[in-house]
């Protein structure tokens, strides 16, 4: 006697029900996994300090320059050509500066030799300029070089003088920020060739009040021969130091409207209120919340207040 085989079946409910379970398996093990790990990130947070830090206040203000000169024509005309070239370049009393035709064109004094004109020559004087509003000022002008082998006629002009040894001068409008209020009433201005250039003494000739500006006319504390190729200028002032306690970027967060730091007081973080300023290179310099020395947590992105682990 055969007996019929009848094939099981298999609940649909159960299998259901079973995968459901291996992926509530899943999900609780990554969730349980994350939570470890962030767990252990906030316990065992990126500790750095706190070192002294110095901002320079640097304002960068752009006016225009004076100095004296001298236009040189042509004696006579003819080819001109320029042995020492256009400039400008340092020529001492009786050198040759320029030849038409035959003729040889001497400085009558020592200072910088330029072969170029800008057109501003006749006008571009301190008793017009000042009264002057900037907007009144003439337009920023280049300086158009003379070329060897020019033709040229009697009388015109192959060149300019600025004789030396003179003052350089500046004219410009400086906010009132960092210290500039008492730079100015001591008559004298913290300024820099660069940014990198350490500060010179530049001395105050004039002043002008100006509700939030102060209008100056002031004597450089250099005169290199390459600022004669143009008139306008940007001036760098020191306006004063600012110390306090650097730290990176990073550490820094705003917290329900509240910029702040995670500080680290024995085995707990806590968060300090802070006021300073961002610095170049991702850094950040603290004025007011904490001290140079303090430890930190690096990244306070992935941080919360509470007991820690440092070792």
């Amino acid at each position: 006697m055969v007996r019929r085989y009848t094939p099981e079946v298999k609940n649909r409910v159960f299998r259901i029900s079973y995968w459901i379970g291996v992926l509530v398996i899943i999900i609780v093990w990554i969730w349980a996994f994350r939570e470890y790990f962030a767990r252990y990130e906030y316990l065992h947070p990126e500790i750095t300090w706190a070192i002294p830090g110095i901002d320079n206040q640097l304002i960068k203000v752009k006016g225009i320059l004076l100095w004296k000169e001298n236009v040189i024509t042509a004696p006579a005309s003819g080819m001109v050509t320029y042995p020492l070239g256009k400039g400008p370049v340092r020529v001492a009393r009786g050198a040759v500066i320029a030849r038409v035709g035959s003729q040889a064109v001497k400085a009558y004094q020592q200072g910088y030799f330029v072969a170029g004109k800008d057109g501003q020559e006749s006008q571009w004087r301190y008793s017009i300029l000042w009264p002057a509003d900037a907007k009144k000022w003439p337009a920023k002008t280049e300086l158009r070089y003379f070329q060897d082998n020019n033709q040229m006629g009697r009388g015109q002009i192959i060149g300019k003088l600025i004789e030396l040894p003179q003052e350089l001068r500046f004219i410009g409008y400086m906010p009132k920020k960092g210290n500039i209020e008492k730079q100015v009433a001591g008559k004298k201005l913290q300024v820099r060739f660069d940014d990198e250039d350490t500060p010179s003494r530049a001395e105050i000739r004039v002043t002008q009040d100006l509700d939030d500006r102060i209008k100056l006319y002031l004597t450089m504390s250099w005169f290199p021969p390459g600022l004669v190729t143009s008139r306008n200028y940007e001036l760098i002032i020191d306006a004063g130091q600012t110390e306090g306690a650097l730290v990176p970027r990073s550490a820094i967060l705003d917290k329900n409207g509240i910029q702040g730091i995670y500080l680290v007081r024995g085995a707990r973080v806590i968060f300090v209120p802070v006021e300073g300023r961002n610095m170049p290179n991702n850094k950040f310099l603290v004025t007011r919340g904490i001290s140079i020395g303090d430890a930190i947590v690096e990244t306070a992105s992935s941080t919360r207040e509470g007991r820690i682990q440092l070792w």
